[in-house]
Order: structure tokens, then C-alpha cells, then sequence
């Protein structure tokens, strides 16, 4: 199954119903981070738009497919993750990114940075087992005392 991250999304085509209809300006994730809510897009002279999970058939490499007529922008469309915690409430990192399956846009993990230095010495890492507490346009992500499978970026 293949995988792409929020990052690797923006700026890439959207093709609406055969035809080119703009670029991804962001990826935007549920509010409990477990799926692709929706994609801020933006196409010729108009304003920012919408475009929602339902409409999205896939996410490539090279563009991304859809159906239907974007949207007006939610108001919650600047929701993301970013503080990482322990159960305890000590601080891990920050998210980075996510990892969606193209097909599915469900979310296979987290990249998760602890900071510069720990970026440098010892990689982002990818969080594949957490919990989201929404705090307004940001979510707060816990992740399980047992972290397994650390892994580098």
C-alpha cells in the first residue's frame, strides 16, 4: 500500500473531473488525526477553496484526483497537530508531517520531531499508535509510553 506525506501534497495538480483545476495549498486532518478532512486548494483568479474528503478518488505522486465542484473554505480549516506528549504530559516534539495511504487518505503515522539538535543526531521519527485532544485550531497528540519501532526519517 502506498503512502504520502501532508508536505509532499502542496503545490501538486488537482485534476477535477478530467480536468486540471488548480494546486494543493494544504492538507487539512480530521480533528481526531486519524484521516484526511480535506484539501485547501487554489485555482486561477479565485480566492483559496475547499476541496472535501468525499470528493477526493486519490492521492498520487503526481496529482491528485477528484470529482465535484470545490467549496467555500470551513472555518476550521486551519486545523493541525502539533504539540506531542506523553501520558504524563511530558513533551515529546512536534508533528511534521503525516503519512496517508493514497487510496484510503487514512493516516498510516506521524512524523514526529523533537527538535533541531534531536533532528540532526538522531532522525524525525514516526508515530504509528496515538490520540488527538482537539484545542481549537490545533490538536494535542499523546502517544502511548510504549514507543515502538523509533524510527528514523
Amino acid at each position: 500500500m502506498k503512502v504520502t506525506g501532508l508536505k509532499k501534497m502542496i503545490g501538486l495538480p488537482i485534476i477535477i473531473d478530467g480536468k486540471n483545476s488548480g494546486n494543493v495549498l494544504r492538507g487539512v486532518l480530521s480533528s481526531d488525526g486519524r484521516s484526511l478532512r480535506g484539501i485547501v486548494m487554489r485555482g486561477g483568479l479565485k480566492g483559496a477553496r475547499w476541496l472535501p474528503r468525499e470528493q477526493i478518488s486519490l492521492v498520487g505522486q503526481f496529482s491528485v484526483i477528484a470529482g465535484g465542484k470545490p467549496r467555500r473554505l470551513p472555518r476550521d480549516s486551519d486545523y493541525r497537530l502539533f504539540r506531542v506528549s506523553d501520558p504524563e504530559g511530558a513533551r515529546l516534539g512536534i508533528v511534521t508531517d503525516a503519512l496517508l495511504h493514497e487510496e484510503t487518505l487514512r493516516v498510516a503515522a506521524l512524523e514526529i520531531s523533537a527538535g533541531p539538535l534531536d533532528d540532526l543526531f538522531d532522525g524525525r521519527w514516526f508515530a504509528t499508535s496515538f490520540s488527538v485532544r482537539p484545542a481549537g485550531d490545533t490538536g494535542h497528540v499523546t502517544i502511548p509510553n510504549q514507543i515502538e519501532g523509533r524510527a528514523q526519517s
